[in-house]
């Protein structure tokens, strides 16, 4: 596990190397600059627009580090939904498990042991505030863009989070008629994907955008008692687009989609710490119960989002409803004897409203100001059988939260000078839940009934400030330094089955940050090269890990934690039709105080109320991360082009559970993928294989101690190698 050990290099002496360029840069800016015509044009086309900060800007002048993914970019190397994004984004992680997936900025996010907590990263579709992860179950379904936003976003994002935050950008209606259709075949694992999109006007102040997607594949972990491979997937999801703009300064963009995910099986296999990983598992159900593992999502989500000029003003508002219904059991022994399963069950829906005026960017001083409001109901039940020795029963827990949530925001950039520029923002938000729990615990041997009812009432007021100062060194390059807070609201423990009144209510986290940068377009835009440094300090953190007494998942506050590093992407021109792009990020997070800790692998009898975890290093944050890929396209004819698109993504070692377990850690790896076709004139048709993970590299993404079952441990397992066949047809 040497990618968990300290490394040599201080982060003082990254700050140093990242603040060094603030130095050179004005030189090499100024070189840039003489390789642009005389007139300074710059080429539109090479712009990557972005509106993390509310309006459409050029993301190398966004002071926040980041990192942008295009819809075709997804569509090119198969990326259908997170789980399969994080490896391509460095300090972004998602860690699927047996309940929910959670994600992970800069080593820090909302671990999944309880489902009734909102996420520490934040996801925003279309404007619409996510808290809870399986509201937008859709695969990437039609989407432009995917902004990943580091650090703590306080004030425009739409909603204060602490660790980060990922707006997805959904493709809008066209003023010309365009088709789209996309179809793909899986060899390795056996799996299609059918995707359609229409598109165009209905009149000249109408347009509509329609857009399905269906997929069925198969599994890659062979159940060897129940048969068949897992996990099985089979998902539905349609959206509908109506942009109504009938030219007089004001539109209004109504979307509306909806589906649902099923999935039969879980790609969790258990071993001995002796043993590695063989992509099969001996799980034989519950009787009575289930047989094979099920997750049954159904989600509908809806948004208004309106633009009116009042003078040179822009008056927005975004209104948004989402709601999901969710339902999984799991053999949670993981194991071929009935010893313990558990069943959860989600029903949520949400209300929001959001207001902003921006003003126009003319003068000496812009600024957005704007208000938020959401409301939300969240029910979630679960229930435990137990069958083991002389334990033989049932645990019942049903959990009902309310939540309303209204905050004011607003964002000030003053011009000092042409090249100088202090930006300030600042969002105040109240918080309030109520929440109530029930739990009936029945034993079969001596029936027994205890109930034993929880509640909470708990309201919470923040502020979060933020504040950066820009410099153009150069016509393309530009500094900042920024210093930032955010938060993330407390809550209630949900539904688990030894929680006591005391542990029922977890206090807010919060965060600050302090980040320089540096965002270069050079040689007419034909590279970018991005680099920022970091350190956030994180105060009261939500972490949840398994504890073997009570074989549950337990909840609390950490005291104190630190994630520092450096950040830096390029993208390169190299010639027509050839490119290159690469990312490479180092990150040093972990806690500074943890009393209270999970005993460590190294001490498992230690008394966790005397056990601190200060100087661990934080689960699932390797301390390096990169991607390597090149981008070809080459005329074999007139009306025919070779494409070609692969490289590498890497990541060093790191822990993926509290225990700090060798055993249960991931070690470091590569992967490469690939993809060779050919397309057609003004790409109207193309057809490709591509390969994913081609050394077939079998990894994790989540590991625990398997309840019931003393030095098991399992874990839940990524997709080994795939090859597809995409085919795709638009006009």
């Amino acid at each position: 596990m040497s990618g968990n050990k300290a490394h040599g290099l201080s982060f003082g002496a990254y700050l140093v190397a990242s603040a060094s360029l603030f130095f050179a840069i004005p030189a090499w800016a100024q070189s840039a600059e003489q390789g642009q015509d005389a007139a300074g044009d710059v080429d539109d086309s090479a712009m990557i627009v972005v509106t993390a900060q509310k309006r459409e800007q050029d993301i190398q002048d966004v002071p926040i580090s980041m990192t942008v993914v295009g819809g075709e970019q997804l569509t090119d190397l198969g990326i259908q939904d997170f789980t399969e994004l994080d490896r391509y984004v460095p300090n972004f992680y998602v860690q699927t498990t047996p309940g929910n997936n959670a994600f992970y900025i800069r080593g820090i996010g909302s671990t999944p042991g309880n489902l009734a907590f909102e996420q520490t990263v934040g996801l925003f579709v279309d404007g619409i505030y996510g808290g809870h992860a399986r509201q937008f179950q859709a695969p990437f379904l039609d989407v432009e863009r995917i902004e990943v936003l580091r650090g703590p976003q306080g004030a425009l994002v739409g909603k204060n989070t602490s660790a980060g935050a990922i707006s997805v950008v959904s493709a809008r209606p066209t003023r010309d008629f365009r088709v789209t259709f996309e179809g793909s075949y899986e060899f390795e694992l056996g799996g299609t994907r059918l995707f359609g999109m229409v598109s165009g006007p209905l009149s000249d102040a109408v347009s509509v955008r329609v857009a399905g997607q269906y997929e069925d594949s198969d599994g890659y972990i062979e159940n060897t008692q129940l048969g068949g491979n897992e996990t099985k997937r089979k998902s539905l999801f349609g959206r509908a687009s109506v942009l109504i703009d009938p030219g007089n300064g004001a539109d209004l963009l109504i979307r509306v989609e909806g589906g649902k995910v099923d999935l039969t099986g879980t790609a969790v296999e258990r071993f001995l710490s002796v043993d590695d990983p063989d992509r099969k598992r001996a799980t034989g159900g519950f009787p009575g119960f289930m047989d094979k593992d099920f997750d049954n999502t159904d989600n509908f989500n809806a948004s208004a989002t309106a633009n009116i000029e009042i003078g040179d003003h822009v008056l927005t508002s975004v209104t948004g409803f989402s709601s999901y219904d969710f339902e999984k059991k799991v053999d949670a022994d993981f194991g071929p004897n009935p010893a313990f399963a558990s069943r959860f069950a989600e029903k949520f829906s949400q209300m929001s409203q959001e207001i902003r005026l921006a003003s126009p960017t003319t003068g000496r001083l812009e600024y957005i100001l704007g208000g938020y409001f959401h409301v939300n109901d969240y029910d979630l039940f679960q229930s435990t059988l137990i069958r083991f020795g002389p334990f033989n029963g049932r645990a019942d827990r049903a959990f009902r939260q309310e939540n309303v949530a209204l905050s004011g925001f607003g964002s000030a950039t003053w011009h000092l000078a042409d090249a100088l520029r202090l930006v300030g923002s600042l969002r105040y938000t109240y918080d309030r839940k109520i929440a109530d729990q029930t739990r009936i615990n029945s034993g079969v041997v001596q029936p027994t009934w205890l109930a034993t009812p929880l509640s909470g009432r708990r309201v919470e007021r923040e502020w979060d400030p933020s504040v950066a100062i820009q410099w153009d060194a150069g016509r393309d390059a530009m500094l900042y330094a920024s210093y930032g807070q955010g938060s993330k609201a407390g809550g209630f423990i949900g539904a688990q089955s030894t929680t006591t009144q005391a542990q029922f209510e977890i206090e807010a986290e919060a965060a600050e940050t302090f980040e320089i940068g540096a965002k270069l377009a050079l040689f007419d835009r034909q590279l970018r090269f991005n680099i920022a440094g970091f350190r956030t300090d994180f105060t009261n953190l939500q972490v949840s890990s398994f504890d073997a007494v009570s074989n549950s998942f337990i909840t609390t506050n950490a005291g104190k934690a630190r994630s520092q590093g450096v950040e830096a992407d390029l993208i390169w021109q190299v010639a027509d039709g050839i490119s290159l792009n690469g990312s490479l990020a180092y990150l040093d997070a972990k806690f500074i105080d943890f009393p209270g800790a999970p005993c460590p692998f190294t001490n498992p009898t230690c008394v966790p109320a005397t056990n601190n975890a200060a100087g661990q290093p934080l689960p699932r944050s390797p301390k390096w991360s990169g991607t390597l890929f090149a981008d070809v396209a080459i005329p074999l004819s007139g009306s025919v082009d070779f494409i070609a698109n692969g490289g590498v993504t890497y990541r060093s070692s790191a822990f993926l559970e509290e225990s700090f377990n060798p055993a249960a850690a991931q070690d470091s790896f590569a992967k490469f993928d690939l993809r060779l076709g050919a397309r057609g004139e003004n790409k109207r048709w193309e057809i490709a294989v591509v390969g994913k993970n081609l050394t077939d590299e079998l990894t994790a993404s989540h590991a625990f101690n398997t309840p019931l079952a003393a030095g098991v441990i399992s874990k839940f397992l990524q997709p080994p190698r795939t090859i597809a066949l995409q085919a795709k047809f638009q006009y």
